[in-house]
């Protein structure tokens, strides 16, 4: 023993160990190089030759060494080939390797340096293509085998959009997905459910979960680059039978760019107006089976100063509001960040991932939606008031294939940081305590500078395991079985939760309101298959969910999902129901309780909440070819959802209903110089439920309190009844290429509860207590009681609206500038949201950026 430790500190082990480990690896790598080094030159001496006519020699060369061409290299090569072809007059060769590039890379765009007539070819080439997802059920699949309605997002098609975050992404592609806003959220509904928070749609980075777990919450903005994107696939209803809780309305999924496809640096630069500056970098590369990929991107702004003095229908500016200035898509004093790091080698991933964002709200918080002094206001924790998220994720993964079985085992990281500190009021009002229900806090609000501030840490572990198997029945049955199981722990680190007043915080409130909650489990298992019987498939799932929360309640839930495919040559049709859930965010379970710990409110302490549920019938039709260039989808649902989390303010409960029929349709044409994408949605909603004022006695029936009751409103709440998109997009020139987005939204309304009038309210009963019905101040009183039934229960008109964003890019060999202006006409228009006012949204924004790969 007394040997080993001598060996040990000498040294001498340490250089055995170097010898035999980094001496052979050091030896594969430098091998690795030199192979790649000798097919870059074969390359590079094949492309000299076909510049100066040589091209057959170029060719034979080519094609001699192609098997061991890898990424980009084989790409480059199998394009040369195809232009040799085209020199020989060989259209039928050229069209079979320029198809064999497009399978290679199938994002590939034409550039100046190609012949018009390749261009020409590489068009209706893409055009007849078909395209593969994999999130619709958990295999690669064509879109016409898919499920479910699913929408495929190119790395063209984000571009041609003009859009800087996912959320105008997805709002310009998605049929039924629309803007939202809370005031401090980024936030985006679809088919006309949503929630204060972005907390119903699953959204994914390959495959795994990127929404807390804390909150449900995974703002699409600018902390999910869009410069790492090689696709995005978008399941449009309930895949909690794939993804359990969080699926409930949908799921979007990002694929990302692999080494391969970058094969070096892609760095780009913007810098626009309101402050706006955006870096973007991209590095990777191929080696054989490594494959290594990095990106970061930071993005920062000032925000849109307007001034909106009385005309802003949401205030009430006999309450005391001094402030008439606001600042709209403000991101708060730290900029948001995007960074990350992929490696795959044969069947093993790895992934880290790390993100922040902050919203800062225009308004203070809720329905209240004054003007408030943004800088006024202290730091805490580094942190200026919005909602903000610091998020890590790491993830370890191996899949195993093997004739027809398959297995993919993962295990997952995930520990962030929430923080949402909300500016509740500038100026004093005694009476918003009360309408809180914050009685033991009164005196706060006797001051100026009001605010609420709650922070918490947690993570999560994670494993995950797939496998499936490919099966052959007989001559006329074909499919795949899959079975999968997840289990997670959660432990939340600390929680504050605390009041400030006078532009400050209590430090000895903060303290006591440190709370450890302990941990949840969940776990579930799922079951999927997939069977083929000439043109009919059938496509059915099951997954049970069984989640342990910390306060010792259980949440059961099974997803079941069932669809018919009839396939043809030209056309397919799908039918299918499918149910979903997404249960209480932990935030809101924990804010609950703390409410009523901290107010020793004088009610019972019903503080548990249920998961939201969500049922959905589709039928989709959708054609291809009828029209050169064209394809369709035409696709109707009925949606119906309960259980629905509203808040009043500070507490949370199931308390909402959404039953919704719509129907949508989806085009694009595509020509070699051309492209449209168009979408159409009309939706309906024939019974939600919202909430109205109750006013009701204490169980001393010494005080008045109020409490919101459902009311049934038919119709839309925040949700247009036609919505469309238009993108265009013209290569005008080589270089230059020229494109638009056009959104149309028809007139909406907005239903919410006006705190102003509630506070307006109290102030009326404390003079029917002080003074009494039968004095003049108690009858003036009474009166505007009746008055403010009807202003407290707010409903308000949004018109419809047009909006024009333009763009243009032009590539100048390995650089490319970019210019985008979103709001063109600079309209003014507003939008709302759960439990907001009419928010008014940006005008004329304009971003240029200047981008090169090295």
């Amino acid at each position: 023993m007394i040997k080993i430790v001598s060996i040990i500190r000498s040294g001498r082990l340490r250089a055995l160990l170097c010898a035999a480990f980094f001496i052979p690896h050091s030896s594969f790598f430098i091998s690795y190089a030199q192979d790649d080094a000798k097919q870059r030159q074969v390359y590079a001496q094949a492309e000299h030759d076909y510049q100066i006519g040589r091209t057959e020699q170029a060719r034979d060369s080519l094609m001699l060494h192609l098997n061991t061409f890898q990424g980009n290299l084989r790409q480059n090569a199998l394009r040369l080939i195809a232009l040799t072809y085209l020199e020989s007059f060989d259209a039928g060769q050229t069209e079979r390797y320029a198809t064999l590039m497009l399978q290679q890379n199938p994002y590939y765009t034409v550039s100046s340096q190609d012949p018009p007539e390749f261009a020409d070819i590489v068009g209706r080439i893409k055009a007849g293509m078909t395209a593969n997802v994999t999130t619709a059920s958990n295999q690669e699949e064509s879109l016409a085998e898919v499920p479910v309605p699913t929408t495929l997002i190119t790395e063209e098609m984000i571009r041609n959009s003009g859009a800087r975050n996912l959320q105008e992404v997805l709002a310009a592609y998605v049929p039924g997905m629309h803007l939202i806003d809370c005031n401090d959220d980024v936030n985006i509904a679809m088919r006309g459910v949503y929630s204060t928070t972005q907390e119903k749609l699953l959204i994914m980075l390959n495959g795994h979960r990127m929404n807390s777990y804390v909150t449900n919450t995974a703002a699409p903005d600018f902390s999910m680059s869009l410069e790492k994107i090689r696709q995005i696939e978008v399941l449009r209803g309930p895949a909690s039978s794939l993804y359990g809780g969080v699926a409930l309305t949908g799921v979007v999924n990002i694929i990302t760019k692999t080494g391969g496809d970058i094969d070096g640096f892609v760095v780009k630069a913007g810098i626009g107006n309101y402050g706006q500056k955006r870096a973007d970098l991209l590095v990777g590369k191929r080696y054989y089976d490594i494959d290594v990929m990095a990106w970061a991107s930071v993005y920062h702004n000032k925000g849109e100063e307007r001034h909106i003095g009385s005309d802003h229908q949401s205030s009430d500016p006999e309450i005391g509001n001094t402030n008439d200035s606001i600042f709209i898509g403000r991101v708060g004093k730290r900029p948001t960040f995007d960074l990350g790091v992929m490696l795959s080698l044969k069947g093993f991933e790895a992934l880290y991932n790390t993100r922040f964002s902050q919203a800062v709200a225009p308004f203070t918080f809720s329905t209240s939606a004054f003007a408030y002094d943004y800088d006024a206001y202290p730091l805490q924790n580094g942190l200026s008031p919005g909602f903000s998220q610091l998020s890590h994720h790491a993830e370890l993964s191996y899949k195993y294939q093997t004739g027809p079985f398959g297995v993919r085992l993962s295990g997952t990281y995930d520990r962030e940081e929430v923080t949402r500190y909300q500016v509740l009021s500038d100026s004093p009002n005694p009476y918003l305590a009360n309408v809180l229900g914050l009685v033991p806090f009164k005196y706060f609000f006797q001051s100026s500078g009001l605010s609420r501030y709650i922070n918490l840490h947690d993570h999560n572990f994670g494993l995950q395991l797939k496998s499936g198997y490919d099966y052959t029945f007989g001559s006329n049955h074909k499919g795949s079985l899959m079975l999968g199981a997840e289990y997670s722990h959660f432990m939340l680190d600390d929680i504050r939760y605390a009041h400030g007043y006078n532009y400050d915080y209590d430090a000895d409130f903060m303290k006591r309101s440190l709370t450890n909650f302990s941990s949840e489990n969940s776990a579930n298992v799922s079951l999927q298959l997939k069977n083929q019987w000439h043109s009919l498939i059938l496509s059915a799932g099951m997954r049970y969910d069984h989640k342990h929360r910390y306060d010792d309640t259980e949440a059961n839930v099974l997803s079941p999902r069932i669809a018919l495919i009839l396939l043809r040559p030209k056309w397919n049709v799908k039918l299918s129901f499918s149910q979903s859930f997404v249960d209480a965010p932990y935030l809101y379970r924990a804010t609950n309780e703390l409410y009523y710990i901290s107010t020793e409110y004088s009610k019972p302490k019903t503080v548990t909440l249920s998961p939201e549920y969500l049922k959905s019938f589709q039928l989709s039709f959708a054609g291809n070819g009828w029209i050169k260039g064209l394809d369709f989808e035409i696709n109707g649902f009925a949606n119906y959802t309960s259980d629905i989390i509203r808040s009043d303010g500070v507490k949370y409960r199931n308390a909402g209903r959404n039953h919704t029929i719509g129907v949508e349709l989806m085009a694009n044409y595509k020509t070699s110089r051309f492209t449209a994408y168009m979408n159409l949605t009309w939706l309906k909603t024939f019974k939600s439920e919202i909430a109205q004022p109750d006013m009701t006695g204490d169980e001393e029936g010494e005080e008045t309190y109020m409490e919101n009751t459902p009311a049934i409103v038919n119709g839309n709440i925040n949700t247009p009844g036609i919505l469309s998109n238009l993108v265009l997009t013209w290569q005008a020139t080589s270089r230059l290429k020229l494109h638009t987005h056009i959104l149309f939204e028809g007139k909406q309304t907005t239903h919410y509860l006006a705190i102003n009038a509630a506070c307006e309210m109290e102030e009326c009963y404390q003079n029917l207590k002080n003074y009494g019905l039968d004095s003049p101040e108690g009858k003036e009183a009474d009166a505007r009681l009746i008055e403010l039934f009807d202003e407290y229960y707010a409903k308000k008109d949004m018109s419809a609206r047009a909006i024009v964003n333009l763009g243009a890019d032009y590539t100048l060999g390995k650089f490319c500038f970019s210019l985008n202006v979103n709001n063109l006409f600079n309209t003014r228009y507003n939008r709302s949201g759960m439990d907001a006012p009419l928010m008014p949204q940006q005008g004329r924004w304009f971003l240029a950026s200047v981008g090169v790969k090295l």
